[in-house]
């Protein structure tokens, strides 16, 4: 049977201390970004890196709670900083307003409607439905529209990576993995549990993460062959 998440908390010289499964927990990502965020902390600027383990109790490492917390407000303001701005204008006007895509592209900062095209296309979720059509500009056909509320609950979630609880491995991760690897693995699972598999999945995948397409094939067998056996990644 597949380990539970266990989050602790302990006391370690006068300081409140944590295990990863505690930072899983209280920042709803996965078990493998959090192993990610350690194991690239050399990565980060030294001012907002992930700390050091701060003592190991009963085989499981701990790390000090305000070093943690201050590495993940840091985190949290690198990711958003990536995201392009909206307009403020998104935020004016009833949350029920109903915005055309073009209107939708242009508050949410993007250089035209072909990105939010793209996000529909690929069926992912990301991105919110459309509530109906409005005129174009030309009068000559109907376009996608949104609801402004909608568009404000996609504005304030988009941090810049993606990371979440979907999908999160409850068993332990193989050590012999590379860490990225485990979390295309979990992120396929998810993928399959919301969507289902289907023809082109891998493809998919691939595009939204920039990645090429042979690599997430791959990723997608493996996370099928987890879902129908009911083991973890």
């Amino acid at each position: 049977m597949a380990k539970q998440p266990n989050p602790e908390t302990r006391t370690f010289n006068g300081r409140v201390v944590v295990n990863r499964d505690w930072m899983a927990e209280q920042t709803g990502a996965s078990r493998a970004t959090v192993n990610l965020w350690y194991t690239k902390r050399s990565e980060q600027p030294e001012d907002a890196r992930h700390p050091e383990k701060a003592v190991t109790i009963e085989r499981v490492d701990f790390y000090d709670q305000e070093e943690f917390e201050r590495f993940y407000a840091a985190h949290q303001e690198r990711k958003k900083a990536k995201v392009l701005p909206s307009d403020p204008a998104l935020y004016e006007g009833d949350v029920d307003d109903v915005l055309s895509i073009n209107q939708a592209a242009e508050l949410l900062g993007f250089t035209d409607a072909g990105a939010i095209r793209k996000y529909l296309s690929m069926d992912t979720g990301y991105f919110p439905q459309p509530v109906g059509t409005v005129v174009s500009p030309s009068g000559r056909r109907q376009i996608a529209a949104f609801r402004r509320g909608d568009l404000q609950d996609f504005d304030r979630r988009r941090t810049g990576d993606g990371t979440g609880a979907a999908g999160r491995p409850t068993g332990p991760q193989p050590r012999e993995r590379k860490s990225e690897t485990v979390e295309r693995v979990e992120t396929a699972v998810a993928y399959l549990r919301e969507h289902g598999y289907q023809r082109g999945v891998g493809a998919k995948l691939a595009v939204i993460h920039g990645e090429p397409a042979w690599k997430w094939e791959r990723i997608v067998k493996e996370a099928r062959q987890h879902l129908e056996s009911g083991t973890e990644s």
